[in-house]
């Protein structure tokens, strides 16, 4: 029997006000940044996908918070995630996401324990050879009780046929 090829991962984790932070993305954090106001978040109602520029709702995802256990819902997948990553998984589970459910839950556990935003910059070597690499920005938005009841993820996802990745792998 083949053994199935698996793809390598490498992710970095930054604070976005650090500066590290694809353009695209900054105008984002600068919105939920406003809406927060001094609190850690915002709140779930404040955020509105309308308000984010037009050219990144396609690669947003926002999930629901679940306790008892932990766990997180898709309640929204843009179409660019469905057409590179090549699934749509609305209405699911992130520990039923295909390829990435541990490292999903991982970082959206890290938002929710945290109550802050965070951004993961991922290189992912594909068995076929094709090089991904990804900024995703996670925020956090909280109930009114200041608990983080949903976790808006915004994505910048690049895809070339890979050079050799020795200085990530």
């Amino acid at each position: 029997m083949k053994a199935k090829a698996t793809a390598k991962t490498s992710v970095t984790v930054f604070d976005p006000q650090d500066g590290a932070v694809p353009e695209r993305l900054r105008e984002a954090l600068a919105y939920w940044d406003g809406i927060r106001g001094d609190g850690a978040a915002p709140l779930v109602g404040d955020f509105q996908l309308l308000d984010l520029d037009p050219k990144i709702i396609p690669f947003t995802i926002v999930a629901d918070v679940l306790t008892d256990p932990l766990d997180f819902r898709y309640r929204f997948w843009g179409s660019g995630n469905t057409t590179f990553i090549g699934y749509d998984c609305t209405g699911q589970s992130v520990r039923d996401n295909p390829l990435f459910s541990e490292k999903v839950f991982d970082e959206c556990a890290r938002i929710y324990n945290g109550c802050k935003a965070l951004v993961f910059h991922t290189h992912v070597l594909k068995p076929d050879g094709i090089h991904r690499e990804y900024w995703r920005l996670r925020l956090p938005l909280i109930d009114k009780t200041g608990r983080v009841a949903q976790i808006v993820s915004i994505g910048q996802i690049m895809e070339t046929p890979s050079e050799p990745l020795s200085e990530i792998f």
